[in-house]
């Protein structure tokens, strides 16, 4: 059997998962021996193989998009949502490892770190939705590099229009006359949000997921 590199860390949802790179399908069986031998609970993919056969589920994975944040839809504010919502800077305090858990949830690609706080680049600053004054969203930006980690939103509040006013908030802090974004597990319609604010996908692995707790 063809062994290749796995990661194994904790989902974001608290499960214990082995995580790699897969070029075939071999190299997936390798994947699903070393997760059992690990005793994971889930399997997680990056191939543009097809593992199905595998018993693997497709997922959506691993999205980078750029663009220029110079044009007019940068500065739309998109749908309202619901009353009582605003973006604002997350306070020290409350920037938590169950906090980021919440936003991303059941996510593919998405872990709970080994440390918190994470080391991050100096400038680094966090987003948050708020709606009727509780935190419902996130959204790391990193200025200086224009790089935005795509927002995450508790599983109650994961709605269009909190995404996309994230989204416009975050691209109005980068400094650089272009912007990357890069997503993990996020679905068409939040590829829809970024493409109308004139990002466009520069590269996607699909992603794959076996649940060996099932």
């Amino acid at each position: 059997m063809t062994l290749v590199p796995v990661v194994f860390g904790m989902s974001a949802d608290g499960r214990a998962v082995a995580e790699a790179l897969i070029a075939s399908p071999a190299e997936g069986e390798s994947l699903l021996a070393q997760a059992r031998a690990g005793g994971a609970g889930l399997a997680w993919a990056h191939s543009v193989a097809d593992l199905s056969a595998l018993g693997f589920r497709n997922s959506w994975g691993f999205r980078r998009l750029e663009g220029s944040v110079g044009g007019e839809p940068a500065r739309d504010a998109g749908p309202d949502g619901p009353p009582g919502q605003d973006v604002v800077p997350l306070a020290a305090e409350d920037d938590t490892a169950g906090l980021w858990a919440r936003a991303f949830s059941g996510q593919w690609g998405h872990k709970t770190p080994a440390q918190w706080p994470l080391d991050l680049p100096a400038g680094s600053a966090v987003l948050a939705l708020r709606r009727d004054g509780q935190t419902v969203g996130v959204c790391r930006v990193f200025p200086a590099s224009g790089l935005v980690d795509a927002p995450g939103l508790i599983e109650a509040d994961r709605d269009a229009a909190g995404y996309f006013r994230l989204l416009v908030a975050a691209l109005a802090a980068v400094r650089t006359p272009s912007v990357t974004v890069e997503s993990w597990g996020d679905g068409q319609d939040r590829v829809k949000a970024c493409e109308r604010l004139g990002l466009a996908t520069a590269e996607y692995v699909p992603g794959w997921e076996f649940d060996l707790d099932s």
